[in-house]
């Protein structure tokens, strides 16, 4: 019959033989990592770091090296739709984008969607990357505290009513700067940054379940290797809260209330320009989704959602004493979506399965400046047809289309602040992605072992770029700066893993190509900087001793090198030095190349681990640049800059 049932688990030392639990099957080019994968990978300074995870993944690359501006099939970074609990993070990265936002201690999994994205998800064209954060012990309380060379942190959780409402508090600081400063080519760095994540679930009745989270973090830096004379802030602001009931045995519904805030500021330090940039966004949205199985073999899903935006791109006060700065503020934009979606799951046959659906988008930009109102709207389908040969055996083939209202306006790959994001209007339209893939997948020694391959081919329309020698300080028509036109990649990905034993882990190899099409450029296609042909990445995992008290990690990685566009002659004339410059991003970087180490040992009231990054020195090229020579004015000189060398770190995680 119909009913519930609670058990109460006592924790005791017996060892269980495993128990694999088989839910509904993974939409194609879906990825999951869980809290102990991304812990277990060397990353800089010994800190886990979710986005760097997702770079070990195929078909995801960093736009720079070291870097966290990810690229997903050869989109930019600003096209991946970023989810905490729901909630957008506009920019997910810390230390001028060197970590990113998640707190690994508050993490569940990520999720990464490439191929198929499930219906419930609009508003970018790349990819989906869903962060959950975990949800609280409401048994007993627990404590624990990090301290690193990089970061220190500290986890609180427990119960507030046991077995009913469960609390979660984890804290980050970190202090990136001190540890830059020690390196000859950073001296006079100040780089800081904090995260709070904070989340309370009540289990009111078997059918009710209410859930609240927030994140709070922002940046202090100075870094005037980068870009000289300017300090930078900007920080993120996430709010969820969702009611989660069961209806019927056979309906459940889910509402939820989210806000994200995002701002950055920026200081000019030069003589005679002493001025504070101040821009910032904020986004409301209510949406309910219902969940219907009609059948052990149709599964019937449908949404509606309102999405407010109001931006400010940008303005300028007075900062210090002794300035000419004249205060000025660009002009708000808004922007209103409303979108519903329905989507099925149908079982055709033991061998067959559908997934698809339709998700509408409706996007109302009002007048701003001289460009009027406009109304678009987005049909966006998307379909994954699923053949399963045998037990652990799938192929597939999917459709997606995406659509995106919002678009970022940069010119650099590393994300600076005269980085804009603007809404679509009446000169600018929603960027369209339409992406076919073809994929297999097989499991074999029960699940111990998994092979996939992945093709695609997507073409993204109305993209955006700056025109050559664009005018984009402070302009109140910056749309009117910008070239349109089209993306398009295509590729094929390939990924086995190693899942259970002493050693784990997986090697992914990515073959793909990207080309840009701008009308405005004199080139007729041009790869963007994220064009990476070639991206190899391997991770290994042993776990060594009587009770795999430590842990041995090893990662590798080969990408490409990335696309730039710098002079290949100059000429004199009236004793001055000109450059000529190539294509645009007509000269590839030396290839990227690195590996690292780690190991984690657990002791009798904590962990301690030891990494090293980059452990043969080598010399990678996180940019290029020009400028002229400090000595005469005639001379030009190209600049190769780098990271890091060899950076050892060490990490002590204790309970208290």
């Amino acid at each position: 019959a119909n009913s519930v049932h609670n058990f109460a688990l006592m924790p005791d030392n017996y060892q269980l033989s495993d128990v694999e639990v088989m839910g509904n099957q993974k939409a194609g080019g879906q990825l999951t990592l869980n809290q102990k994968d991304i812990q277990a990978l060397p990353t800089l300074g010994s800190e886990p770091d979710v986005l760097k995870s997702l770079q070990y993944l195929p078909g995801v690359i960093s736009g720079n090296e070291g870097s966290n501006n990810i690229s997903v099939r050869g989109s930019n970074q600003w096209g991946n739709l970023i989810l905490l609990d729901e909630a957008m993070v506009y920019n997910p990265n810390h230390a001028l984008s060197f970590f990113s936002v998640f707190n690994n201690d508050a993490i569940q999994q990520v999720s990464l969607y490439k191929s198929y994205f499930p219906l419930k998800y609009g508003g970018r064209t790349s990819s989906v990357i869903d962060v959950k954060m975990r949800e609280g012990n409401n048994q007993e309380k627990h404590r624990s505290a990090t301290i690193g060379v990089i970061a220190s942190k500290i986890q609180l959780e427990g119960p507030i009513k046991k077995g009913k409402t469960s609390y979660l508090i984890a804290g980050r600081f970190a202090y990136p700067g001190a540890v830059l400063n020690v390196l000859k080519q950073f001296r006079g760095t100040k780089m800081s940054f904090y995260d709070v994540n904070a989340k309370i679930n009540s289990t009111l009745n078997d059918r009710n379940w209410i859930f609240f989270s927030v994140y709070n973090g922002g940046d202090h830096t100075f870094f005037n290797q980068l870009v000289r004379g300017y300090g930078m802030n900007w920080g993120n602001t996430t709010a969820t809260f969702r009611w989660n009931r069961v209806w019927t045995d056979q309906l459940s519904g889910n509402f939820s209330a989210i806000f994200s805030n995002y701002y950055y500021r920026y200081r000019s330090m030069a003589d005679g320009m002493k001025y504070l940039w101040k821009s910032n966004m904020q986004s409301y949205q209510l949406k309910y989704d219902v969940d219907y199985a009609f059948s052990n073999m149709l599964h019937i899903k449908s949404g509606l959602s309102g999405h407010t935006f109001t931006i400010m791109p940008g303005g300028i006060d007075n900062w210090g004493d002794l300035n000419n700065v004249v205060p000025y503020r660009m002009n708000r934009r808004r922007l209103l979506d409303i979108a519903a979606y329905g989507e099925i799951s149908y079982e055709i046959s033991p061998r067959w399965q559908f997934n698809g659906g339709i998700r509408l988008s409706t996007i109302y930009s009002p007048k701003v400046s001289t460009y009027k109102q406009k109304c678009y709207v987005m049909p966006e389908p998307r379909a994954e047809l699923s053949y399963f040969p045998g037990k652990g055996d799938k192929l597939h083939v999917a459709f997606t289309q995406s659509s995106q209202s919002l678009h970022m306006l940069s010119n650099s790959s590393v994300g600076i602040p005269s980085d804009i994001w603007i809404p679509v209007n009446g000169r600018v339209k929603p960027a369209v992605m339409k992406q076919m893939a073809i994929g297999y997948k097989k499991n074999w020694a029960k699940g111990a072992y998994s092979f996939s391959m992945e093709a695609y081919y997507r073409k993204t329309n109305h993209i955006v770029d700056f025109v050559d020698n664009a005018n984009i300080f402070l302009n109140n028509q910056i749309e009117s700066q910008l070239g349109f036109g089209f993306s398009k990649a295509y590729g094929a990905e390939f990924y086995f893993s190693k899942n259970v034993g002493q050693l784990t882990g997986w090697i992914s190899y990515t073959l793909s190509r990207a080309q840009n099409k701008v009308a405005t450029f004199e080139d007729n296609e041009y790869p963007p900087v994220y064009d990476r042909p070639h991206s190899l990445k391997i991770f290994l995992n042993c776990e060594a001793g009587r009770r795999r008290r430590c842990a041995f990690a090893a990662t590798f990685s080969y990408n490409s090198g990335m696309n730039l566009t710098l002079p290949i002659a100059h000429y004199k004339t009236q004793g001055t030095s000109f450059y000529i410059y190539s294509t645009r991003n007509g000269y590839r970087a030396p290839a990227f190349h690195q590996l690292d180490l780690s190991m984690a040992c657990k002791l009798r009231k904590g962990r301690l681990i030891f990494s090293v990054i980059n452990v043969y020195n080598r010399k990678n090229v996180f940019t290029m640049y020009t400028s002229r020579s400090e000595f005469s004015f005639r001379d030009l000189e190209i600049h190769k800059m780098y990271l890091y060398g060899t950076l050892p770190s060490v990490s002590y995680q204790f309970k208290f």
